[in-house]
């Protein structure tokens, strides 16, 4: 059995294959031995050979998906021996699938009329060879070699992709991670909900082609964005298994963000929240932020009151918990760990559309969920996001300028450059990361604005140029 959706994605990709080659600008070559439809379906089978694991196969089942989906006959003799010639050894630094370069090159030419996301035939190729992969592997119960092929393979096509315009132009203009909102301005909250609750609701607009797109394009975080596209594959083949009727085995969807401050740990969460949402793993997708202070009163009775009534704004979809070690880390009489069992009794009674992610420093986050094991039961799957380079903060940077139409000249730039490096490379322990550079680009935009009040003639030039005593630190 296969999905509609999947062999509907397949069948676009091979109509568009065909008018890709036979359009008269097409990039394909006329003396090709092959269509580019069978190459097509020859870049797909290498594919799914490369991510096939016998140990955790379905082969009868795997086959008949093979010949229903790429419309091919091939047995489960020739299809292992057309692994061992073809899939065993590719090297995902330097291999590209054919089909993927012709339909960028087509994207990419002057003669074809597709601007901006959603329009881009190779964003939905990636997107076809991902769920795909996602399908066929979810036959056999899918291993952690699998899970680690896909979301390489599925890399390694992106990152062909980040090279060319048509991937810059992402969902809702962007964003970064660590600084901005993933996905537009917050929703007021209601009166009654705690000035320290941030409520977020998810734009019903965003599919999850374009969520998925927002979170490949945030600067920096690879291992975080792998750990995540291997996690939302999870849920996808669970998904697909319960589909086909197959056992689907219990799993966490519960997460430990750890790192510094402003490494992206709230604006993933949040991108997470709606995610989940098209993935129908939480029924509503709102994104409740709180805080130690949006959980705990200072009477007997009070936090239980209030941490309930937080899960219950939460409920449909995730509580991020930002700080939560300062939950249990408070001396003398305190009442953090009254929410700490609160949370944990409505994780226990809601198992189904409740997702809660708690957030901070590494080793305070590794303390707290030990100090519990009620915690430590729940939570067993540790994201850690790194600080960033020192060229990601020079691009988080130029994308605060670009965002607020300043520009540099040269003086400034190479200054901004050399500082942004060092301040990398050379900083105190709990480093601030994103909120560091936007907290240097305001004090970049105040010195400006000294400098050029006191200029004789403003014109816009003027006002929206940095120069060298604009971005120097004393």
């Amino acid at each position: 059995m296969i999905t509609k959706n999947i062999k509907q994605m397949v069948n676009y990709c091979f109509q568009y294959a065909d008018s890709v080659q036979f359009k008269s600008s097409s990039p394909y070559p006329t003396d090709a031995r092959v269509t580019l439809k069978n190459q097509l379906k020859d870049d797909m089978l290498v594919f799914l050979g490369y991510v096939f694991d016998e140990t955790s196969s379905d082969i009868p089942n795997q086959i008949r998906f093979l010949n229903e989906n790429l419309e091919i006959v091939i047995s489960e003799y020739n299809f292992k021996r057309f692994i061992n010639d073809r899939c065993n050894n590719i090297d995902l630094t330097s291999y590209v699938p054919r089909t993927l370069q012709y339909f960028v090159m087509d994207d990419t030419s002057p003669m074809t009329q597709r601007t901006g996301y959603g329009t881009s035939i190779s964003r939905y190729l990636v997107n076809t060879f991902n769920d795909l992969g996602c399908n066929f592997v979810a036959y056999g119960g899918i291993s952690d070699r699998e899970a680690d092929r896909v979301s390489d393979y599925i890399n390694m096509m992106n990152n062909y992709l980040s090279k060319f315009d048509i991937y810059k132009n992402t969902p809702g203009g962007g964003s970064i991670g660590g600084f901005g909102n993933a996905g537009g301005k917050s929703n007021d909250t209601a009166d009654e909900t705690p000035s320290n609750v941030k409520i977020s609701l998810p734009p019903k607009e965003e599919t999850l082609e374009q969520l998925l797109a927002e979170l490949d394009s945030l600067i920096g975080l690879e291992t975080v964005k792998k750990n995540l596209n291997n996690l939302i594959n999870l849920v996808k083949i669970r998904g697909m298994r319960e589909k086909l009727g197959l056992k689907t085995p219990s799993m966490s969807l519960h997460l430990v963000f750890s790192g510094n401050p402003g490494t992206g740990k709230t604006t993933v969460a949040r991108l997470l929240a709606k995610i989940y949402h098209q993935l129908g793993v939480v029924s509503k997708g709102q994104f409740i932020e709180v805080d130690r202070a949006g959980l705990v009163e200072g009477y007997v009775g009070q936090t239980a009151q209030r941490t309930a009534k937080v899960c219950d704004e939460a409920m449909g979809g995730i509580l991020f918990i930002d700080e939560a070690y300062t939950l249990t880390n408070a001396e003398g009489e305190d009442f953090g760990q009254e929410a700490v069992d609160t949370i944990l009794k409505r994780m226990e009674d809601n198992r189904q559309d409740f997702i809660v992610i708690v957030a901070g420093y590494t080793d305070e986050m590794r303390e707290f969920i030990n100090s519990n094991p009620g915690l430590k039961s729940r939570f067993n799957k540790f994201i850690e996001f790194p600080d960033y380079s020192g060229e990601e903060m020079i691009k988080i940077f130029d994308l605060m300028c670009v965002s607020q139409d300043y520009v540099l000249n040269k003086e400034a730039t190479d200054y901004v450059a050399e500082h942004l490096r060092d301040l990398a490379e050379n900083h105190e322990e709990h480093f601030a990361n994103a909120r560091e550079v936007r907290n240097y680009f305001e004090r970049c935009i105040e010195r400006q604005a000294t400098r050029v009040v006191s200029e004789p003639n403003i014109d816009a030039n003027s006002l929206t140029t940095f120069k060298l005593p604009d971005v120097i630190e004393d």
